[in-house]
């Protein structure tokens, strides 16, 4: 696979990704947020592989095949069981509504890239929107865990936040040594496991899954 190739593969794909951040910061929907959470994470497993097939690196494409493996696969999956075994959806609205959600994501899109066009950033084999998207997609989930009181939506902002980072590390700086990224994924699976494991139990005890009930349990 040629560099170029590659490049524009990644630019494409970071085009997406960043499109699928904003529908996920403006939906109330979890089944919805889970499923566009999915599909970035397929995309970027997409984007480290061409990273890695183009430079020739074993230790991106199995970046690449663990990105798949744990965040397009088992953190959505827990977490739509977890879903699924509540009575009712109990969505808990956003501090900012719809409209003002996606308006402060497209707001940080544009600022960064905006901030990033006097020095752009490329990597070895091209795709100069790879930072900026990183960043964005980064803030966006940011802003998901601090408008939203919805314990899984805070989760899928977490999720968000190491999608951009991983993003910016596959494909910007081609990885960290492959101990370090096992680690993380595996916290990451911990950590979703964890949501998974006391999800019902919160709603059992709360009746709803708003964290702000949590605030009840400080001495």
């Amino acid at each position: 696979m040629s560099y170029e190739f590659a490049s524009d593969a990644i630019d494409l794909i970071s085009v997406a990704m960043l499109v699928l951040a904003i529908v996920v910061v403006g939906t109330r929907s979890i089944g919805l947020a889970l499923l566009l959470l999915a599909g970035q994470s397929l995309l970027l497993a997409i984007a480290g592989m061409h990273a890695g097939v183009a430079t020739e690196s074993w230790h991106l494409i199995a970046g690449a095949t663990l990105t798949f493996v744990v965040k397009a696969v088992a953190a959505p999956l827990l977490l739509w069981l977890v879903v699924q075994r509540l009575p009712a959806s109990h969505d808990v609205p956003a501090s900012l509504g719809q409209g003002w959600s996606i308006l402060v994501a497209i707001l940080a899109a544009l600022v960064v890239s905006r901030s990033l066009t006097a020095e752009p950033f490329t990597t070895a084999i091209g795709a100069e929107r790879v930072l900026a998207t990183a960043v964005t997609v980064v803030l966006i989930g940011i802003q998901m865990m601090v408008t939203h009181r919805q314990a899984l939506m805070q989760v899928i902002g977490f999720l968000l936040i190491e999608n951009g980072m991983a993003f910016a590390a596959l494909t910007a700086f081609y990885g960290m040594p492959f101990v370090i990224e096992l680690g993380i994924f595996l916290d990451l699976l911990l950590a979703v496991i964890v949501v998974f494991a006391y999800g019902q139990r919160m709603h059992l005890t709360f009746g709803s899954l708003d964290t702000h009930h949590l605030r009840s349990l400080r001495g």
